[in-house]
């Protein structure tokens, strides 16, 4: 380590589009940016919006073009870096960053996974971390030792309290996220014929985007469904709506839910994945059945009469943010955790 006592770390990420992963990406390297024990650099690959975000906040950004595994420019650049940063720690985001790791040669590898992914894809990683702990027990029984294996939960943005203009007097339900089937947008969108006092407000991008616009047109749901490309700010989204829906038919982790907890909104997830374990029933949200709208439609009527539970489940959730994924704890983890295997390492 440098004279300084800096903590050197290197994260790299290969995806180009927006998801949870990349958001948390982007959030994690800005932390960390921040911290004055920790000499950051990142490699992403060419990103336009990334790249003019990150920017703003980070001095040391490596861009590569064509970040793919059988692209042999792409392995000399990322060896290239690390041998003339001499990291203490790589970070690498998901398969395609993992993928094209060298084997650790005075550093550390870490992979960080948040999904099902094939572990084959990390075997120059000699430490994974994952944001669930079914995502940990999951990479254990693939054959990893236990002790190189952590759990370290997702942050998210504090509230900003910027609010959007709304279009006219009904109650907004607000649903973020990737254009994706396992996103399950499809469902709540099928449940806004039967929900005359809400309109929805769609946060995000994607493939699926056309057929969106389809059961928009089939339902007649022009004048209330409006759809937002997706945004840094997504608190000015958060703030103006009244229910936050996460209707996802699969979600590793379901950062939008902590994200809803800190803005203090009533938060509904379909009970599967990361969301279903995040929310306790009627405690700090509520959970319908997945891909049923009709049990979503009880559950956003069901707040509508209950006011004592509206509250009950806001206070809750924020409470959850607080002491569990507020930025500061998280980023501590983070830290002391590259702390200590670094000495052991060493040791």
């Amino acid at each position: 380590m440098e004279k300084n006592n800096k903590l050197k770390v290197l994260s790299i990420l290969g995806g180009s589009k927006q998801g949870g992963a990349e958001k948390f990406f982007e959030r994690l390297s800005v932390a960390m940016e921040k911290k004055k024990n920790i000499n950051l650099q990142i490699i992403i690959r060419k990103n336009e919006k990334r790249f003019s975000f990150l920017s703003k906040k980070i001095k040391l950004i490596h861009q590569i073009n064509n970040f793919y595994f059988f692209n042999p420019f792409c392995h000399k650049k990322i060896s290239d870096i690390i041998n003339n940063f001499k990291p203490n720690i790589v970070l690498s985001w998901m398969n395609r960053a993992s993928k094209v790791l060298p084997k650790s040669n005075g550093w550390i590898n870490i992979g960080r996974i948040g999904g099902y992914y094939k572990i084959k894809n990390y075997v120059n990683c000699d430490y994974i971390i994952t944001n669930t702990n079914d995502l940990k027990d999951f990479v254990i029984e693939s054959g990893w030792d236990s002790k190189k294996v952590k759990f370290i939960p997702n942050f998210v943005k504090r509230n900003n309290h910027s609010k959007k203009e709304k279009k006219n007097s009904s109650k907004i339900i607000l649903c973020l996220g990737r254009f994706h089937r396992n996103k399950g947008i499809d469902i709540l969108l099928k449940a806004m014929p039967y929900l005359n006092d809400y309109n929805l407000w769609i946060v995000g991008e994607g493939e699926e985007r056309k057929f969106y616009d389809l059961i928009v047109k089939q339902h007649g749901l022009s004048e209330k469904v409006f759809f937002y490309e997706w945004t840094n700010n997504i608190s000015e989204f958060i703030n103006s709506a009244d229910i936050l829906v996460c209707p996802s038919r699969h979600e590793p982790f379901g950062n939008i839910v902590v994200d809803g907890w800190a803005h203090k909104i009533p938060v509904i997830v379909s009970d599967t994945g990361g969301p279903s374990v995040l929310i306790n029933n009627n405690i700090n949200g509520l959970k319908f059945k997945n891909e049923d709208f009709f049990d979503l439609i009880t559950k956003v009527k069901s707040l509508e009469s209950k006011k004592s539970l509206v509250k009950k489940i806001i206070n809750n959730g924020y409470n959850e943010y607080k002491s569990k994924f507020s930025e500061d704890l998280i980023i501590n983890k983070y830290i002391n955790f590259f702390e200590k295997i670094k000495k052991q390492c060493v040791e």
